[in-house]
């Protein structure tokens, strides 16, 4: 959807788009998945007056609808309708991307192309195209999921200094005598998660640490998931604490 233009008024108007997204909604719920329609949460949104106040940036509405769905992965689905003059036939191209929410992480991808047929019905070649790709697309997001969930969810942090601060990452800071980045440093040793983690160290103002492997679950409920929120609130409390 481009920037600007109504996301619910192109989901009602495409009816492709609601094909390739009801079967691979199927496809989910075959394995067992609880489901947040993407018509289901615009729905809740509007009665909530949200959609105001994204002023028709499409980036925006996107945001939202994740925030309110509490999904812990979204789908995307993109298509492409490819005519063949030379034959009188239609095909389909579908790339289907799923995503973890928390985090944005990449966690399937799968280009679809789908068989050609003489026939006007883009719908029928939508629902053929998915059907012959949704289990390979399902045991990517599984596989990925189970990867996850053994070591951890990749996330990538960074700290920032305003200019004049009279902070640096060299001052020394706690009751041990220690600097900054030495200090969050050990921070990330005790709580990432099995010690996995990536210090780029300190340029000017900066320090930047990617890779953070971060639970995919609350060490202290695990019927929760951890998120780059959590772990940004588990960050401020302990900077506080200095």
């Amino acid at each position: 959807v481009s920037d600007g233009q109504d996301m619910k008024v192109y989901y009602d108007n495409n009816t492709n788009i609601q094909i390739a997204i009801a079967k691979i909604n199927e496809a989910l719920q075959k394995r067992g998945a609880n489901l947040r329609s993407f018509d289901q949460s615009l729905k809740q949104m509007k009665e909530n007056q949200l959609l105001n106040k994204s002023a028709g940036n499409s980036s925006d509405i996107k945001t939202m609808i994740l925030e309110s769905s509490g999904a812990d992965i979204y789908v995307e689905t993109k298509l492409d309708v490819v005519d063949h003059p030379g034959r009188s036939a239609k095909s389909v191209n579908i790339i289907l991307d799923a995503y973890q929410t928390g985090t944005g992480n990449s966690l399937a991808s799968k280009p679809i192309t789908g068989p050609m047929f003489q026939t006007e019905d883009i719908g029928r070649l939508t629902t053929i195209a998915i059907e012959k790709a949704a289990d390979e697309f399902l045991n990517l997001l599984q596989q990925k999921f189970d990867e996850i969930a053994a070591n951890g969810q990749s996330v990538y942090v960074e700290f920032t200094l305003a200019p004049g601060s009279e902070w640096n990452f060299d001052k020394n800071a706690g009751t041990e005598g220690k600097i900054l980045s030495e200090l969050i440093d050990e921070w990330f040793q005790a709580h990432a998660l099995k010690g996995v983690y990536n210090n780029q160290g300190v340029v000017a103002n900066k320090m930047s640490i990617s890779d953070v492997r971060i639970p995919l679950m609350k060490p202290d409920n695990p019927a929760q998931r951890y998120t780059g929120q959590n772990l940004y609130t588990d960050i401020l409390k302990y900077l506080r604490s200095l």
